[in-house]
């Protein structure tokens, strides 16, 4: 399944400046309970993409990744990318 930071890219082929990434568990989301399942991509883009470059930039964070669940809602999701534990990883990168 494909989620977005950002609903208004959800139909769009020319997704440049986003990165797409991989879930490696599932994630529950902090106030809707959904969840992320394992395997689920996230196409991540503006401010949300920032903090994503941060975070590896770090090496050693926990970042709530906010997402779009539909054009009214949204939920923040803990992706880690710690030392010991990451729960994500890249999948490709749209310059």
């Amino acid at each position: 399944m494909k989620f977005y930071t950002n609903n208004k890219l959800k139909n769009v082929e020319e997704r440049k400046g986003t990165a797409t990434i991989n879930i490696n568990e599932n994630i529950q989301g902090k106030f809707s309970g959904e969840i992320i399942k394992k395997g689920s991509q996230v196409v991540v883009s503006g401010r949300q993409l920032e903090t994503l470059w941060d975070v590896i930039d770090d090496g050693n964070c926990e970042w709530d990744m906010i997402v779009d669940q539909d054009d009214m809602n949204r939920d923040c999701f803990t992706l880690s990318y710690t030392e010991d534990y990451t729960n994500f990883n890249i999948d490709s990168v749209n310059c």
